[in-house]
């Protein structure tokens, strides 16, 4: 039986020893490619079985072309620079490193919560500049309102992985959960004693934090808009850690211009790294981080070991854990669910 054959594309080598581990035991042969456009992406992976991806922007155009590929399995949790409609057309599995990094992006979230809530960063502020003196009167601090956090709402825009590693966290500090997921199976929502509610703008009435937690694709780019922003408590504040073009930026500088609620906290932008003069960067009521939220020593290595680990279940002809293109399963034979042989 000949080898089985992957193509590995990446923008520039890096070591990837982590994710050949995992594959061991299989009867393979690696091609390593640096690539710079779709024409180079389409050559290097003729004629292999699986395709591993360091983030590599694969279009439609690209993914017409692939001949004998069953799956394209792709470093990070987005996966939204793979077309993944053409992929289910084209019959080939997409998957993720789902999960790897829920709990550092779980963690962020809660660290712009608190941060938010207890002001953190004009407090700091305000004793750099040398404005806190023995004569200052706490009263008149411009910190008012600073969160109790005990009984008050956190509103999740989705509940996989991430979402549900949050609100087990927000439950900790005594907050209530709403979640909007139009895809959430109720006996979820109850398992994680969580109320669902039936639209964004109904989830922004009754939240005091509002947090994004949905992957980036047609149906939820712009997804946080001005409705939502417009039906936001005027105490309450947005949270995004997962992808910038999941809110709509310009309505978002317009909400805070407008004191449409107290602020936000950002490691997503629609344009990234984002320009040094947007107008977000200028307001004190807003924290921001450079898309770092999943970023730790733990989810670097965890990444890659993901990485290896669902190219070995698609080469030995099983489901991968983290199927995100799941139309694809009406268009392929079908396969056993990983760990079930």
């Amino acid at each position: 039986m000949a080898k089985q054959r992957i193509a590995y594309i990446a923008a520039a080598k890096n070591d990837i020893s982590l994710t050949t581990e995992q594959l061991e035991g299989i009867d393979y042969e690696l091609d390593h490619h640096v690539v710079k456009s779709d024409g180079e992406i389409i050559e290097a992976i003729k004629g292999a079985d699986v395709i591993i991806t360091e983030v590599v922007p694969m279009s439609r155009a690209v993914i017409e072309q692939i001949d004998t590929a069953k799956g394209i399995v792709s470093l990070g949790h987005g996966f939204n620079h793979i077309d993944d409609e053409a992929a289910s057309e084209k019959g080939v599995i997409v998957a993720n490193c789902a999960g790897y990094c829920a709990d550092e992006v779980a963690n962020h979230t809660i660290m712009f919560l608190l941060a938010c809530s207890r002001r953190i960063m004009e407090m700091d502020r305000l004793v750099r500049s040398g404005n806190w003196t023995a004569k200052t009167d706490r009263s008149k601090f411009p910190f008012a309102p600073l969160g109790h956090l005990d009984g008050q709402v956190m509103g999740l825009v989705g509940f996989g992985n991430i979402g549900r590693a949050t609100a087990r966290r927000a439950i900790a500090f005594g907050l209530d959960i709403v979640v909007y997921d139009p895809f959430l199976p109720p006996w979820v929502a109850q398992e994680y004693r969580v109320k669902t509610v039936g639209s964004l703008e109904e989830l922004g009435r009754v939240s005091d934090f509002v947090s994004m937690h949905v992957p980036l694709n047609k149906g939820t780019r712009k997804l946080a808009n001005e409705k939502l922003f417009n039906a936001m408590k005027p105490t309450a504040y947005f949270i995004n850690t997962c992808r910038g073009p999941t809110h709509d930026e310009a309505a978002l500088i317009k909400a805070l211009q407008g004191k449409k609620f107290a602020g936000a906290g950002l490691d997503v932008f629609e344009v990234e790294p984002t320009p040094a003069d947007n107008p977000l960067l200028k307001m004190d009521n807003v924290i921001v981080s450079p898309h770092s939220a999943g970023t730790s020593d733990h989810s670097a290595v965890a990444g890659r070991v993901r990485l290896g680990e669902e190219a070995a279940r698609i080469l030995k002809g099983t489901l991968p854990m983290s199927v995100a293109n799941p139309d694809v399963l009406g268009n392929i034979p079908v396969r056993p669910r990983a760990g079930s042989r």
